[in-house]
């Protein structure tokens, strides 16, 4: 099952389902298929702006610029005046992206640099990745997994609908109590993102995709993973430690652990997403770049001042940057 043209956020099920259960989180006046509006502050409130996004932003790797999207944003930009247009997407897809369309159509764009993907890749097995890695890194993932070996990790995966839900309860009780620790937030604190997950893993679940594993040392519950499987490629959505068994360092062991176990099945590619974590850097073998694009809509005055404020940011980040570079 090749998956060079799926992404999982892009899916009809993702769309519907978000749309059903997060919108009413934001100021969402008009939808048009695939793009929705949106009021954002801008200026510390001063100017309400409206920027036109892919249903299911919030959650997406990357989405793809087609053609049928190009027409969607051309059709709303007078009928419906967006100010611009916002999406991330993969410097891997580029040939998916239809810019020349776009600006034969007269729009104004810029790309600038996005957050990137830490991707895993097992072409020749599990063994031949370990292989590539830095020797630190090498060294760091076999002392770990050995050290845990006497603890007996042992993977426990949903295979029944009706034990999704408790799964995704069970993740729910730990996210929470330690990002808002972590981070002062959880989203998973707002019940309409626990209704969308819930919603969305039970879809993925029907489908065939969802792949969703405890990991228990000594009997006990010590890391809960959440992902999705097309094909040969894997995508992590997260991971989220108990507490128990904190010495066994649950969470990297249990990355490795999956990381064979994944390769065994045939996997050859793990996205684990963007956020530069210590366990991303150390297990992935390559980077997949992002861009982010900005659209402004030649009939809107705001678009053209929000293009302006943003190339005035570009700037004064570069002239720090090389600031920074000259005082070294």
């Amino acid at each position: 099952m090749s998956n060079n043209n799926v992404y999982p956020f892009e899916t009809p099920s993702f769309q519907s389902l978000w749309w059903a259960h997060l919108s009413a989180k934001f100021d969402i006046p008009y939808r048009h298929h695939d793009v929705l509006v949106y009021r954002k502050s801008f200026l510390n409130g001063l100017l309400k702006l409206k920027e036109a996004r892919l249903a299911g932003w919030n959650c997406a790797w990357s989405q793809d610029l087609t053609a049928e999207r190009i027409q969607q944003l051309h059709d709303m930009s007078r009928a419906y005046g967006w100010d611009y247009f916002r999406m991330t997407w993969s410097t891997a897809r580029h040939a998916n992206q239809q810019f020349d369309a776009l600006k034969s159509l007269g729009y104004e764009y810029a790309s600038i640099p996005a957050p990137p993907q830490y991707v895993v890749t097992m072409p020749d097995g599990y063994e031949a990745y370990l292989a590539g890695l830095s020797h630190n890194s090498r060294k760091n993932l076999k002392k770990k997994v050995r050290k845990a070996l006497p603890s007996e990790p042992q993977f426990d995966c949903v295979t029944k609908a009706e034990d999704v839900a408790p799964f995704m309860e069970e993740v729910f009780s730990y996210h929470i109590p330690y990002w808002t620790e972590k981070a002062g937030y959880s989203y998973y604190s707002d019940p309409k993102e626990r209704q969308f997950t819930l919603a969305w893993t039970a879809s993925l679940f029907e489908s065939g995709h969802l792949v969703l594993e405890r990991l228990r040392m000594k009997g006990e519950t010590v890391n809960l993973s959440v992902g999705m499987r097309y094909g040969e490629v894997f995508y992590w959505l997260l991971t989220i430690n108990t507490g128990r068994q904190a010495d066994t360092a649950p969470g990297i062991v249990g990355l490795a652990l999956r990381l064979e176990q994944l390769s065994l099945a045939g996997v050859t590619r793990v996205n684990m997403g963007t956020g530069d974590y210590f366990y991303k850097e150390q297990c992935a073998n390559e980077l997949e770049t992002n861009q982010e694009i900005i659209v402004i809509n030649p009939h809107s005055p705001k678009g053209r001042l929000y293009k302006h404020w943003m190339q005035y940011q570009e700037n004064k980040k570069a002239r720090g940057q090389s600031l920074a570079m000259k005082m070294r």
